[in-house]
């Protein structure tokens, strides 16, 4: 019986693409740029490629924040200093903050059975923060630990035994839940950690459990 889990925040329990599109849209009108829905759809493109580049380490986490802005303005023809682009988008980013469908009562559900909660995530600490505090994550979670705050991200094993270790726990005492094959699976592979993708669009593999939704996780837990 799994004593605790831990679970990714953007794209597991939170809605990152509807905060996504808001903060980026802000930042926009911010210049008096109203983006199209394809120059929404081509950012989040480019965004995804550099937080894999991210997570296969060939890029940091300060070169991503800059860098896909600097990318994206080229693709539009926007004369916009990137640097200070991607500041005001963060600040924007740091407000917005939404659960997926049911994710607030799933968390509820698991506090009642005694289930021990913490987040691991490479977002951007401040935005984390905030966007945490602004749902009330401490209501179930122990602790959201940052990649910035330990000085590695997923997929390094280091950032979950600090957790597991922050918690007392060994690693088959918890599971891990994430949306990103090449951040949270390989990362709780690496860690030693049990892993279960969440994936909304029923992404498929035989290597490790899917859930499309929050009922599908709550069976992988009953029988785990």
């Amino acid at each position: 019986m799994k004593k605790a889990v831990l679970f990714d925040l953007d794209g597991t329990i939170l809605d990152f693409e509807k905060s996504e599109e808001t903060a980026l849209k802000k930042t926009f009108l911010r210049h008096g740029i109203p983006l199209t829905e394809e120059q929404v759809l081509l950012y989040k493109s480019i965004n995804r490629k550099w937080w894999k580049m991210l997570a296969e380490k060939k890029v940091s986490k300060e070169e991503v924040v800059v860098a896909r802005f600097e990318e994206f303005l080229g693709e539009i023809g926007s004369l916009l200093d990137p640097e200070e682009v991607a500041k005001e988008y963060l600040e924007f980013l740091s407000e917005e903050a939404y659960f997926l469908p049911g994710a607030e009562d799933f968390l509820k559900e698991l506090k009642r059975n005694g289930f021990r909660m913490a987040a691991v995530t490479n977002g951007v600490r401040f935005v984390q923060e905030r966007r945490s505090k602004k749902l009330g994550l401490e209501r179930f979670f122990e602790f959201v630990l940052t990649s910035e705050e330990v000085g590695v991200e997923k997929p390094d094993p280091r950032i979950f035994w600090i957790a597991l270790e922050r918690m007392g726990l060994k690693k088959e005492d918890a599971l891990y839940v994430g949306d990103d094959p090449a951040s949270d699976l390989e990362g709780a592979r690496n860690a030693g950690i049990d892993f279960v993708l969440f994936s909304p669009s029923g992404d498929v593999s035989r290597e490790f459990p899917v859930v499309r939704n929050f009922e599908e996780l709550r069976e992988i837990l009953r029988i785990l």
